[in-house]
């Protein structure tokens, strides 16, 4: 309790040491009757860097003039001598100080050196509350928002510009029109840079680089965090501190370079501002609740708790009320809430320390640099200091410290869990022989149940498969079967029983066609058909059953030829396949006997095989394919063909045919590793192929050869 009251009378002194330096300084004069405000540069060496335009500048308060008005002399009062960068209120005319609500003209004169060839310069205009519209020599060149002489007429806008322009040797003139009636602040609060266009370019690309490092790092160390959080909900730190990094990425994307306002351009400034504020307030809690949790013992919750309501009843105010309200409250914030809390936090780091809590002292440090820069910025954003938003840099070394803590931390894990590894194996050891034979055990009873069960799962897949299809397909031949039956028997027919009983008879025959092709099927399906596989050339092989089946496709076919396929330039003249000769015969009658159903009655009918790369890297294939001259297949069915049933209009007028063998087909090619399918050929006809792996005849002789003197060897 000493420790608290000794921060109490700390945070005490400081209040009244920011109240005192708040108050405003009077540093504005009427004007002079003088050629005006003059900031002379013409001993400024530009090209070794740039040059700060702070100082005396002339400010035409509630006019909105332009060069030639002021040139003119259409001002309807004389200027103010106002010290640049400074808020309006910090001025006064005729003893009181003015309003940062308003508009006024301001107007500078640069003098360069005369004489001189002046390369093309660059003004870096970043904070300009809270729009403004400049001219140089004359000319406009840029604006921020829509200045305006009153909230309904003016557009808020703040984005840093760099704005290039050609000098003249001598004098230049600035003019910039500002207007604020939406915050807290008013004027050019912060100083206005020339030099180079290259050295102001390159001055804005460190800065924007830097920031949008600081955003990047900062974003992926809060995703991290909560990622942690994701996979250990109980470790409340990591949400805390991702949520932390989280809030000071949102607020500093809309500071300084105002990087997130360049990636989502869309973002109105007001909505900037709440951005800015609620990250602020998120941060603050975030940070509260992150030390608290890490180095207290949670006996005093009120805290955090109050903490939490003030925290969420200025967030609600800031999304409800516009910013030319709740800017007000920034300072008052800063000194009953972020002051109060970071005193508490150093008492919580103080007295982690004499508690001798682990890696304390590391965190600390961090944290006294992270707090430095968190004073650092109020400072800079109250006016009293001209450069700030260190915010970012502070957490990337509170983050650093962190990371030191948890590298300590996640060590000391490491050595414990490797001191209880030993224990544990000491321990198990005596229980390790048991324990494998048990597993063995296990395993192979798990293996006969597995194998029982798959061939129950294939036999109960083939039964529902079967039955299913039969029900299905069998139902028409059946009812024609049943129909000529009753008629034959009722009498209906009396005459030419031979004629229906032969239609009885052709329709027994589909039945048993289907039942055929219907068992196979499902039985290649399921994995109950054993193949027979041998090595066989390939060309010879299918040349064989070109000449077996060419009288029976020469029966409706005018012509069956066989073509000469194209081989691969590797110098072998032979290529062999492990197939079923049984089976892979079936896939070529089948084909064929498609072929031969659908070309007309002077059709033509090719087959060829082509030695070509395969789909896997180093491998060769076998292209075997037949051609007709018929119709071809409609183009949105060719990815049908080879499913259970499939039949086309002209195939559904076909005599025979069960449309179940190009499925029949499909599974045997897929049991050889190849692939089946088909296409138009344009013009007229179709084309059916399958493909085979295959190896030269010379690289199978060799494979042999090894195989062969191995087995010798054993």
């Amino acid at each position: 309790m000493d420790g608290m009251r000794k921060i109490g009378w700390l945070w005490l002194g400081l209040l009244l040491c920011l109240n005192l330096w708040s108050w405003p300084r009077a540093f504005a004069e009427e004007g002079t009757g003088d050629a005006g405000a003059v900031l002379d540069l013409t001993g400024w060496d530009l090209t070794q860097s740039t040059v700060s335009l702070g100082g005396s500048w002339d400010l035409y308060w509630g006019q909105l003039l332009t060069p030639e008005q002021i040139d003119r002399g259409l001002q309807e009062q004389a200027p103010l001598r106002v010290q640049v960068p400074a808020v309006w209120s910090t001025a006064f005319h005729e003893g009181e100080a003015l309003s940062n609500q308003g508009y006024g003209t301001y107007r500078v004169r640069l003098l360069l050196p005369e004489g001189a060839d002046l390369p093309p310069l660059s003004l870096y205009v970043r904070g300009v509350a809270t729009s403004y519209k400049l001219w140089v020599n004359g000319k406009p060149l840029a604006s921020n928002g829509t200045v305006g002489r009153s909230l309904s007429t003016m557009v808020p806008y703040n984005l840093p510009k760099v704005v290039s322009f050609q000098p003249k040797p001598g004098s230049n003139e600035l003019v910039m029109q500002v207007s604020n009636f939406v915050q807290r602040k008013g004027g050019i609060w912060e100083p206005i840079h020339l030099g180079s266009t290259e050295q102001i370019g390159r001055e804005r690309t460190i800065r924007f680089g830097l920031e949008a490092f600081i955003i990047g790092s900062l974003l992926i160390m809060g995703l991290y965090h909560l990622g942690l959080y994701a996979a250990r909900k109980k470790d409340r730190s990591s949400l805390y501190f991702g949520l932390l990094c989280l809030a000071v990425v949102a607020r500093t994307s809309v500071l300084g370079e105002e990087v997130g306002l360049y990636v989502f351009p869309g973002i109105s400034w007001e909505a900037a501002v709440k951005v800015e504020y609620i990250s602020a307030f998120v941060g603050m809690q975030m940070l509260l609740q992150f030390v608290y949790r890490e180095y207290w013992d949670r006996q005093h919750p009120v805290i955090v708790r109050a903490s939490m309501a003030i925290h969420l009843l200025l967030t609600v105010f800031v999304l409800v009320a516009p910013a030319r309200v709740y800017t007000y409250l920034m300072l008052f914030y800063h000194l009953f809430v972020v002051v109060p809390v970071l005193m508490f936090l150093v008492f919580v780091y103080i007295r982690s320390i004499f508690a001798r809590t682990r890696e304390s002292l590391v965190n600390m440090l961090g944290f006294v640099c992270f707090a430095a820069a968190i004073l650092a910025d109020i400072l800079f954003f109250n006016h009293f200091i001209r450069s700030g938003i260190y915010l970012p840099y502070g957490l990337l070394f509170f983050l650093f410290t962190q990371s030191v803590h948890l590298a300590l931390k996640f060590a000391r894990t490491a050595r414990e869990a490797e001191r209880l590894s030993k224990e544990l194996k000491v321990h198990n050891d005596t229980l390790e022989h048991k324990i494998q034979a048990r597993t063995l055990a296990l395993q192979k009873s798990h293996d006969e149940l597995f194998h029982l069960n798959e061939k129950l799962s294939r036999i109960e897949q083939f039964r529902r498969q079967l039955l299913s299809d039969i029900s299905h397909e069998l139902g028409t031949p059946i009812t024609a079967i049943r129909g000529y039956s009753i008629a034959m028997v009722e009498g209906v027919i009396q005459d030419d029983y031979a004629k229906y009983a032969k239609r009885i008879y052709d329709r027994s025959q589909v039945l048993e066609r289907l039942i055929e092709d219907l068992t196979e099927l499902t039985k290649l399906e399921t994995g109950q058909i054993q193949f027979h596989y041998k090595p066989m050339e390939v060309v010879p092989f299918f040349q064989q059953l070109f000449r077996r089946y060419e009288l029976d496709m020469l029966e409706r076919a005018s012509q069956f030829v066989w073509l000469e396929g194209s081989t691969l330039p590797d110098g072998s003249s032979s290529y062999v396949a492990r197939m079923d000769p049984i089976r892979m015969e079936q896939v070529v009658l089948n084909i064929l006997w498609n072929a031969k159903k659908f070309i007309p009655e002077d059709g033509r009918i090719e087959m060829r095989v082509d030695i070509v790369p395969g789909t896997v890297s180093g491998a060769v294939e076998a292209v075997i394919s037949v051609c007709d001259n018929g119709r071809g297949i409609p183009e949105q069915e060719l990815e049908s063909v080879f499913d259970r049933f499939y039949r086309s209009k002209e195939s559904r007028r076909a005599v025979k045919g069960t449309g179940l063998g190009l499925s029949i087909c499909k599974e045997i090619v897929h049991y050889h590793q190849g692939r089946i399918g088909a296409e138009n050929i344009p013009g007229s006809g179709c084309r059916v192929y399958f493909t085979l792996p295959v190896v030269s005849g010379r690289e199978f002789s060799e494979k042999e050869e090894d195989h062969g003197g191995a087995s010798a060897a054993r």
